[in-house]
């Protein structure tokens, strides 16, 4: 990880656009001892403080930035690597994609009837759900906590 002082760019601000057309402004910052402080224009950020823009680029999937270049990816990857907030975000990332698939299970397996164990497994499912909901919720307070302190 470099110093803020050897940082080519700081402040690193992007474009991103979501899949409806809408565009948002990320801005990155890297703060002392190796923080970040990570904003975004969107509506989901500024309701829960955070949203899947942060987690996609601190992820480095940049397929939504607007206008990608190489530059501005170098720029964001060594503002951003190694940084606890990048690891929470890898973290994060890993819950919710374990929360959909306990829920694509769900509706995949959900059996239709009561009869014999078919509840049992329908229970199996719902437990399944429930303790990936519970990861995720704890991964969610976790970087919310670190990008509140920055």
């Amino acid at each position: 990880m470099l110093t803020r002082s050897e940082l080519p760019e700081n402040p690193v601000v992007l474009t991103v656009q979501d899949l409806d057309g809408g565009r948002h402004t990320v801005t990155t910052e890297r703060l002392r001892g190796g923080r970040l402080r990570m904003g975004c224009s969107c509506a989901a950020h500024a309701g829960q403080g955070w949203c899947r823009h942060q987690i996609e680029l601190l992820c480095l999937r940049y397929g939504a930035i607007v206008d990608p270049t190489d530059e501005a990816e170098f720029h964001f990857e060594h503002l951003v690597m190694g940084t606890p907030l990048a690891d929470l975000a890898d973290d994060l990332d890993l819950a919710l994609e374990d929360y959909a698939k306990a829920v694509q299970a769900l509706d995949a397996r959900r059996p239709a009837g009561l009869g014999g164990d078919a509840l049992r497994r329908f229970a199996d499912l719902a437990s399944d759900v429930a303790e990936a909901a519970t990861q995720l919720d704890q991964a969610v307070a976790r970087f919310r906590k670190k990008l509140a302190v920055g």
